[in-house]
This record gives C-alpha cells, structure tokens and sequence, in this order.
C-alpha cells in the first residue's frame, strides 16, 4: 500500500464533502411544499381504493353469481381474443407460403395415376409371395 496515512484521512474528507452535498441535495428536494402534499394525497387515495376494494368485495360475498357470470364473460372474451390473434397468425403464415400444407395431395406420389400401383405395392409388402398363404391381384 503506497498511500500515506495524510493522503488516506484526504481522500476520506473528501468523500464525506460529497456524500454531504448528496444528502443536503436530497433534502432540498424532498423539503418542497408539495412532496407532503403529494404524500397525504396518495395515503388518502389509498384508503379510498381499499375502501372500494372493500366494499366490492363484500357485494361479491352477498351475490356471488352475478361476480361468477362476469369473471366468465371476460374469461371467454380473453379467450376469444388469444384465439382470433393465433388464428390471424395462421392465415398470414399461411398467405405468406411458410405454413406448410395440411394435405399432401400436391405431392407427386400421390397423384391418381400412381395409386393403383401403390396399393398393389402396400398388398404385396403386407402379404408377400413367400408365405404359406399368399394372395396375388391379378388385373
């Protein structure tokens, strides 16, 4: 450690000069006439929000059904919401051309003409000419 005990008591006044100027910039702010009048403001809507909270509640507890109804319509109406965004989502996927197809009928495999040959091949694979019993579609 190369700092003098001089230089160390320095630094240290010189912080609690700062830290001084801090604390009395702090205290100029707060000391304006309408911090406490915010202050009694806001303590004063909160008693006013509990007491509708209160009060709300108490409505709740008398006629629980009509609370239940309204908590359901909106539980659908956020419902509904989620599910028209996800399915405007699908459409612009889809108008895009990143969705991918739901049917693969575009596929070249399955066009009309090659089905009757695959489905010979799908007999064929399922009852092979090899065992005991086998069946073979003749045209």
């Amino acid at each position: 450690m190369n700092d003098s005990p001089d230089k160390l008591e320095q630094d240290v006044e010189a912080s609690r000069g700062r830290l001084d100027r801090t604390l009395a910039d702090l205290q100029a702010r707060f000391n304006r006439p309408g911090i406490p009048r915010d202050f009694a403001e806001l303590r004063r809507s909160g008693q006013a929000a509990s007491a509708t909270v209160e009060r709300f509640m108490e409505d709740v507890r008398v006629n629980p059904v009509p609370a239940l109804l309204i908590a359901a319509g909106f539980g659908l109406l956020v419902y509904e919401a989620f599910r028209t965004a996800a399915e405007r989502r699908r459409l612009v996927d889809i108008t895009a051309g990143t969705a991918v197809a739901t049917t693969d009928r575009h596929l070249p495999e399955n066009h009309p003409d090659r089905m009757h040959a695959r489905l010979d091949d799908a007999l064929e694979e399922s009852f092979p000419g090899s065992d005991p019993v086998s069946v073979r579609i003749t045209k």
